[in-house]
């Protein structure tokens, strides 16, 4: 049975930038970094962990060494700390990378040295430079800085063969007893792919070392998303809710226009969902589908790709004490990896509202519940979409051909390129909501609340939102 999860007043950190949301919808970074890394300024940033206490946000995170390593900064309202590599290939089994750190705190004892540790980490490890066969590293810390590695092997590896494919890795934790009793969440590949579960499991250990039997998660969501890999995890104590953010299908180069498509095609997802189940059916092991409570991705963020999330979550992984605000860290960039920078967005998950904002450029409109981007000034508020799905609403998605932003009903955005969910819409009139109409105003697309589309073309009616 699951203890109630031990928090030890946590107060969310005065990050730089991170103001509180007054609407609904996410707040998101308007295309910028959290920070730049200063000791590696063309290296890759990624696969953030974060431990929020006392006002100081500590995160490590996956960025450029001598190969990938494992690097460490705090946040306080006062700035940034030092940014300090903590973490990097040092053993026969993860010779060529260290990546994807979950840290949590806790009271643990390393069996190989009998010494007491108050944190630990888990992360990614493998031998071989195409990163085949990862497997779990785990180590230990009294200050998040200077930690002792398990030593001799990894401390888990993958269910079957992965010789040829990526393995077990991307892990995330929380601590079930604020002592040494963890569940910890990873992805692997190298079990048959099933259309009801992912390739990810989550074990017990009481110890952080001896693992229980694995139990495979469920992959679909009632909004008809499945889940993938690279996804982290939240608690929340109160309601025994588990939190997830996972990423979701990135752009189909062939299907779709995408930038650099014959040197550096999408190589990760330009959006991730946000998910909750009850920590019992997470453990069931049955095909339960997971309760959708919204999208992150380009057209909430201006990145063109967004991958890689950790929650801010307090020392034992719990959520809980953020609420109703759930911030998710993840790396923004464009196709190239040296572009990837760590930055954050918010969402108010007690505010079910995606407000559809019209802007104009003096060329062209675009209309988002999310980043407009430069030189876009806003003109009104068509309304109110939701955030999330429900079974009277269709997901309204934004596109973009290269100079026109357009809204669509269509999925595959009418072959051109995937901005992201902007809203959920009604598929029928409700009280208190009206119609929005697709226009065509003979060189760019805009949306309106006038059925005449204000003189232009009507192209016809993208669903039904809720009157300001």
């Amino acid at each position: 049975m699951l203890k109630k999860l031990v928090l030890g007043g946590i107060a969310l950190a005065a990050l730089a930038g991170a103001a509180v949301p007054a609407s609904a919808s996410w707040q998101g970074p308007a295309g910028n970094a959290w920070f730049n890394n200063d000791v590696r300024p063309q290296g890759y940033n990624y696969a953030p962990s974060i431990i929020n206490t006392g006002g100081t946000t500590d995160v490590w995170w996956c960025g450029q060494g001598a190969t990938d390593v494992i690097y460490h900064r705090t946040a306080t309202g006062a700035g940034f700390g030092p940014i300090q590599q903590v973490l990097f290939p040092r053993q026969a089994w993860n010779s060529a990378y260290t990546c994807d750190p979950s840290v949590i705190r806790g009271n643990f004892t390393n069996p190989q040295d009998g010494q007491h540790y108050t944190h630990i980490m888990y992360y990614s490890g493998a031998n071989n430079l195409p990163g085949n066969n990862n497997q779990l590293g785990l180590a230990y810390s009294n200050d998040g800085i200077n930690w002792v590695d398990w030593q001799g092997d990894s401390i888990l590896k993958p269910i079957g063969d992965a010789s040829n494919n990526y393995g077990l890795g991307q892990p995330s934790t929380f601590n079930a007893d604020g002592q040494s009793s963890l569940f910890v969440f990873t992805t692997d590949t190298s079990v048959p792919a099933d259309p009801n579960f992912a390739q990810i499991f989550v074990r017990h250990t009481p110890n952080g070392v001896n693992f229980e039997a694995p139990v495979r998660l469920p992959a679909r969501a009632t909004d008809g998303t499945s889940i993938g890999p690279n996804s982290d995890f939240g608690y929340d104590y109160n309601t025994g809710d588990v939190y997830m953010m996972s990423s979701l299908p990135g752009r189909n180069c062939n299907a779709e226009p995408c930038k650099d498509k014959v040197n550096n095609p999408d190589r990760e997802t330009y959006q991730m969902g946000l998910y909750k189940m009850p920590i019992s059916q997470v453990l069931s092991g049955q095909p339960f589908q997971w309760t959708p409570l919204g999208q992150l991705n380009t057209d909430q963020t201006g990145f063109y790709l967004n991958h890689s999330p950790g929650f801010n979550r307090d020392p034992s992984g719990n959520i809980t004490p953020f609420f109703p605000n759930i911030q998710i860290f993840f790396a923004g960039g464009d196709p190239s990896p040296t572009t990837w920078k760590l930055t954050f967005s918010i969402l108010n998950k007690d505010d079910p509202f995606a407000p559809l904002v019209r802007y104009y450029n003096g060329q062209v409109h675009k209309v988002t519940s999310g980043y407009a981007g430069p030189g876009f000034n806003a003109e009104f508020q068509l309304g109110r979409g939701l955030v999330a799905a429900t079974a009277a609403t269709h997901k309204l998605y934004s596109c973009f051909t290269g100079a026109d932003y357009f809204l669509s009903n269509d999925a595959g955005c009418e072959g051109q390129q995937h901005l992201g969910v902007t809203a959920e819409v009604f598929n029928n009139q409700e009280a208190n909501t009206h119609a929005i109409y697709r226009c065509w105003a003979g060189n760019h697309h805009f949306a309106s609340n006038d059925p005449g589309c204000e003189g232009t073309t009507t192209e016809g009616p993208l669903g039904y939102i809720y009157n300001n």
